[in-house]
């Protein structure tokens, strides 16, 4: 029971760290945005068009590198300032795989497949776009919890330091979030720590078993996005439906985004983030791994 405890504590220890960087870095930008970015010009940056705002909040995935541990943040407080729910669902299913750091980590796990890297994010696009979709009516108070932020911006904009103001924000963020990502690492330790190794045997019995199963397990350990297509890759008596869905589901939904989505969602935006790219995911990887 010792070294199941050490195994579990390093395990945690390790995903909090891995983790803990890129959560900053979105608590900064999240930053960022509420200090220096004015309703004004978020409304003036996004079309009118349904497409067109979901294709901005793809587009903005690709050049703001934000990993699936700093996205929220990022999409709740542009949200918060005025940017349209497609907008911002779109980037925050879409940002943590479309962003290039991600895409070539995926060439070169995969040893240069450029299909496997191209169907990750085809896949990514489909569901934050669908998701997108979904949110279209609502307006912001129907998408994000209230939260306590708001009974500060005042004092801190009047104060005349955008600096502090920064940092204060960043700092507000990076703690409400924290808690959420180590109950996820936590979880994923556990299940790292004590799955019996022979689980994995059963996913070679057919593509929907390892579909299926590569789907959970990627759910369950919370890999960040940068490094899980190694760790799928490292699977080689499985077909490439379940290489695919692992690296798209798991920057998406997993056990520690669960958790930031329940404090940061309404219900219903709630399970849009969960069952749109769960059941897409499985249906995608099964169509287009026939051709991988």
């Amino acid at each position: 029971m010792d070294d199941s405890f050490r195994i579990f504590a390093s395990i945690a220890t390790a995903i909090v760290l891995e983790a803990m960087p890129f959560l900053a870095f979105g608590s900064l930008l999240s930053a960022l945005v509420e200090v220096l970015v004015s309703p004004d010009r978020i409304a003036r940056a996004v079309p009118r068009s349904l497409v067109g705002r979901i294709a901005v909040g793809i587009g903005a995935g690709v050049i703001l590198p934000t990993c699936e541990c700093g996205v929220v943040p990022v999409a709740r407080r542009l949200i918060s300032k005025g940017a349209p729910a497609p907008t911002a669902i779109a980037y925050l299913l879409a940002a943590p795989i479309v962003n290039p750091i991600v895409l070539v980590s995926t060439y070169v796990a995969f040893r240069g497949d450029w299909g496997m890297t191209g169907a990750r994010a085809l896949v990514a696009a489909i569901v934050a776009g669908c998701a997108g979709f979904l949110v279209r009516n609502l307006s912001a108070t129907e998408v994000i919890r209230g939260d306590g932020h708001a009974a500060h911006h005042d004092h801190d904009h009047a104060s005349g330091s955008r600096f502090l103001a920064v940092w204060r924000h960043a700092a507000l963020d990076f703690l409400e979030m924290g808690k959420f990502l180590i109950f996820g690492a936590c979880a994923a330790a556990a299940l790292k720590t004590f799955l019996p190794p022979e689980s994995f045997g059963i996913l070679e019995a057919s593509r929907l078993a390892a579909v299926s199963g590569m789907m959970v397990f990627a759910i369950a350990l919370s890999i960040c996005s940068e490094a899980d297509a190694f760790v799928a890759a490292s699977f080689v008596t499985l077909p490439a439906a379940a290489h695919l869905a692992f690296i798209t589901i798991g920057p998406m939904v997993d056990i520690k985004l669960i958790g930031l989505f329940a404090a940061t969602f309404r219900r219903r935006v709630f399970w849009i983030l969960i069952l749109v790219p769960t059941l897409l995911v499985f249906i995608l990887s099964l169509l287009l791994g026939g051709v991988l």
